[in-house]
């Protein structure tokens, strides 16, 4: 629980809660955080979804497989900004390191003494295997090997896997049924918003259906395609905010006519997904096809001819149809608007290599925003210029008190302070049935 109680009191900046037992989950090592309610903020529940027991230790020999694997799918060349530089430096300590080898060999079968080869590398062999478990064992046997093991489907990870995703969406499906709650936000950081991404599209094949007996009027469904249309391939912030406003109508709308579904936002942090073409592509099958046929939703959605929905015809009583439109499978992101929030890389090793723009990924609907760390001094420069950042998106602030400067400093820079930038994509401080902020873009 120290992440969702850090979560609340650094991120949300909320110290007035209760610690109450989690009557939806079924381990009883979780309790969930109940915020008072006031003027401007509805009583609010937060859940914790923890699955890392799922994974126990890594393999070292399997992680770094998986992670030699990643390094030389692409050349780095062809990577993104994010990655190119990371992946420019270990590809040519992988090159030179394989070009030793092959001199030593060489050397050696010249000079007649092919009994030395193993003799000679087995101690540096020994001595590296030594090196990364001191180094970097802890980090390549939990947080890597957690990664690999979930973004691989090889049978021995099956299990694990399906485990995860029956409890997040056993999770997801108690919030639905439990019947106090109005609006549902996901809120996922680096591993943990590759899982939300997997909860929300299972989730919503089967909580996107309209009611027939709540039937009406769909105006917000039948415009969606021209609100898509205004947002176009390279939105400006303007543009993204009032396709983000279509998004919440269009919640609304599905709401009136009987669509269970709760969620109003997705929330990332530090996300991988902003490399999913490299980490979700198979050799055989790329990200972009998986996505053409659906089985990862895009945002806006990918629509067929000129809309994101199914029409059906539908019996209300009386022998009278009605046409009702429900947005197909792959819809999510249609009236469940998408924030990222990441810290850029710079010099240009450092800063958060993880996460990154998610838009280029997973369309244009997805609203990427550059951020700084919520701190000042000595502890702003070591976050801004150390991998330290990738843990620290609700790290202790604030950076700075005054407003007018910090809009400044937003302008000047082209990011926005963190943890401001995250409680406004939660968005918990403005009541159901108002338009929600969103920061002032950058100028």
């Amino acid at each position: 629980m120290d992440t969702l109680r850090s979560f609340v009191v650094s991120g949300l900046g909320i110290t007035d809660f209760w610690s109450k037992p989690d009557r939806l989950s079924e381990s009883f090592e979780l309790r969930r955080f109940t915020l008072k309610g006031t003027a401007s903020r509805p009583p609010t529940d937060l859940y914790e979804f923890y699955w890392a027991h799922h994974f126990d230790a890594g393999d070292l020999r399997e992680t770094l497989r998986w992670t030699l694997t990643l390094l030389l799918r692409r050349p780095f060349w062809r990577l993104d900004n994010t990655l190119r530089a990371w992946f420019c430096v270990l590809q040519i300590l992988l090159m030179g390191l394989l070009a030793l080898i092959v001199w030593q060999v060489i050397d050696q079968l010249h000079r007649g003494s092919v009994g030395d080869i193993w003799n000679s590398w087995k101690t540096w062999f020994a001595s590296a295997i030594v090196l990364v478990q001191l180094v970097a064992g802890g980090f390549i046997t939990k947080s890597l090997a957690d990664a690999a093991r979930y973004l691989t489907p090889q049978p021995p990870n099956i299990a694990a896997r399906n485990e995860i995703r029956a409890e997040g969406l056993a999770l997801i499906h108690k919030l639905h049924n439990e019947g106090k709650y109005q609006r549902v936000v996901v809120v996922g950081h680096s591993l943990g918003a590759v899982i939300g991404l997997d909860l929300i599209r299972l989730a919503w094949d089967e909580l996107r259906h309209p009611n027939p007996a709540q039937w009406a009027d769909q105006p917000e469904a039948k415009l969606f395609g021209k609100s898509v249309e205004a947002l176009g391939v390279n939105p400006n912030d303007q543009r993204r905010s009032e396709f983000q406003k279509a998004q919440l109508r269009l919640w609304r709308e599905n709401r009136a006519v009987g669509v269970p579904w709760l969620v109003t936002d997705f929330v990332t942090l530090g996300a991988p997904l902003a490399h999913a073409s490299l980490l979700l592509s198979t050799k055989r099958v790329p990200l972009s096809r998986r996505q053409d046929e659906k089985e990862y939703p895009t945002c806006p959605p990918l629509a067929d001819g000129k809309t994101s929905f199914v029409s059906d015809d539908v019996d209300i009583g009386g022998g009278q149809l009605r046409n009702l439109l429900t947005g197909h499978h792959g819809a999510p992101f249609g009236p469940t608007r998408w924030h990222n929030l990441y810290y850029p890389v710079r010099f240009p090793l450092f800063g958060d290599p993880v996460g990154g723009p998610v838009a280029g990924e997973f369309g244009p609907g997805v609203w990427d925003r550059q951020v700084r760390p919520s701190a000042a001094g000595w502890r702003a420069r070591l976050y801004r210029t150390t991998l330290l950042s990738h843990t620290r998106y609700w790290a202790c602030g604030p950076e700075i008190d005054d407003d007018q400067t910090r809009v400044e400093r937003d302008r000047a820079t082209g990011t926005h302070e963190a943890v401001r930038a995250l409680q406004s994509a939660v968005g918990l401080g403005i009541k159901r049935g108002t338009p929600y902020p969103s920061p002032p873009p950058p100028r």
